[in-house]
């Protein structure tokens, strides 16, 4: 993102320096600016961070704000990580960043830190709702886009890899772009 500002900065003191050869740059003032391409309007990821409640159970909780979601027109992506984990602490920090709204506006997703759940002993419950697409338990981040069924579409690593193979872009707005288009 600060690289586009940088480049609007740029083009702005270009359009302003540069000029005929009396100097004039051939546009004045508020023509100048209006000459200049638009800024991108950006978005952050819509993140939602499932955490306990008293007396409701996970999977409740997890199918009303996947149900939420889908009325929102929104695609569902869950998110199993944990504060300890280098890879988890990577992708919160592509998490907190924006990006056009055609990139990842159209994804919701939903989190569940172990740390939220271990201290009031209800992994079992993240443990029963991670197996419906990850088999492994430990293992962190998973990353799974899921449909309106709440089937597995893919996975980060998948994602990853076949996107790799393709010669694309291998981060996590391509990736979501691209489950838009298909």
């Amino acid at each position: 993102m600060r690289g586009s500002f940088a480049a609007i900065v740029v083009g702005l003191l270009g359009a302003l320096g540069c000029g005929n050869a009396d100097g004039a740059s051939g546009l004045e003032g508020a023509e100048a600016v209006a000459a200049l391409p638009a800024r991108t309007k950006t978005v952050g990821y819509d993140l939602r961070r499932l955490r306990p409640v008293d007396d409701v159970p996970l999977v409740e909780m997890f199918d009303r704000l996947r149900a939420d979601a889908m009325k929102q027109g929104k695609q569902v992506a869950v998110l199993f990580s944990a504060d300890w984990c280098e890879p988890c602490r990577h992708l919160a920090l592509e998490l907190g960043n924006m990006h056009p709204p055609a990139d990842i506006g159209h994804i919701r997703i939903l989190e569940f830190k172990e740390e939220d759940w271990e201290g009031v002993t209800r992994m079992n419950e993240v443990n029963a709702l991670r197996v419906r697409w990850e088999p492994t338990k430990s293992t962190y981040p998973i990353l799974v886009v899921i449909d309106a069924e709440g089937n597995k579409v893919e996975e980060m690593h998948e994602a990853r890899e076949r996107l790799e193979q393709a010669g694309k872009p291998t981060t996590l707005p391509a990736w979501f772009r691209e489950l838009r288009q298909s």
